[in-house]
């Protein structure tokens, strides 16, 4: 939804005339018109002056307007699969994509997958460790190499899985489930 649209939306919610607003916030009935017209976006003093009539911060009233490509989510985690060439990939390569096409998405969405694919990576690597340290260095008693081996083969099933079933939520536009993931990265409130 447009700001225009979310302004006409709440002035109507509040049983405001296009008068009434601007008399509220002391701008001017044009600014008013030209912001619903989508002629203009108000900034800094007109945005703080027209959300305090509605007791909101300009936060609020700002609405993403990014024109979301119904492909890119989809192919933003079908990059993810690259894990399974080598884990490190799961990451770059998915952070590449997001970087080069940031505008066809929200940050959020490429730093959930981000935080997501970080996780699995410590995970991989962790289990890489013990597996290493177990043969090399007869360290730890983690059982028969096979049952450190079978994990390793588990957390590329689950990973393989659950970006499989990111995919499609993607493309019916639908939440995404990113979870386990370590934060690492945090999106803008």
């Amino acid at each position: 939804m447009k700001l225009s649209d979310k302004l006409k939306e709440l002035r109507n919610q509040h049983g405001l005339s296009q008068e009434e607003l601007a008399r509220r916030a002391g701008l001017s009935l044009r600014t008013i018109q030209r912001v619903e017209l989508d002629e203009t976006e108000p900034r800094g003093d007109t945005l703080i002056r027209i959300t305090g009539v509605f007791n909101l911060k300009p936060n609020d009233l700002i609405v993403e307007t990014i024109e979301r490509d119904k492909y890119f989510l989809p192919v933003l985690n079908l990059s993810a699969l690259s894990f399974i060439f080598f884990p490190l990939l799961g990451i770059v390569v998915p952070l590449i994509i997001w970087v080069l096409k940031r505008e066809k998405s929200t940050e959020a969405d490429g730093k959930r997958l981000l935080n997501f694919q970080m996780t699995w990576c410590i995970a991989l690597v962790a289990v890489y460790g013990l597996l290493i340290a177990q043969k090399m260095f007869h360290i730890g008693s983690f059982g028969p190499p096979e049952t450190v081996l079978i994990m390793l083969i588990a957390l590329y099933v689950i990973n393989f899985l659950l970006i499989i079933i990111n995919i499609f939520l993607a493309a019916g536009n639908r939440n995404l489930f990113y979870q386990p993931a370590i934060p690492f990265l945090k999106a803008k409130p």
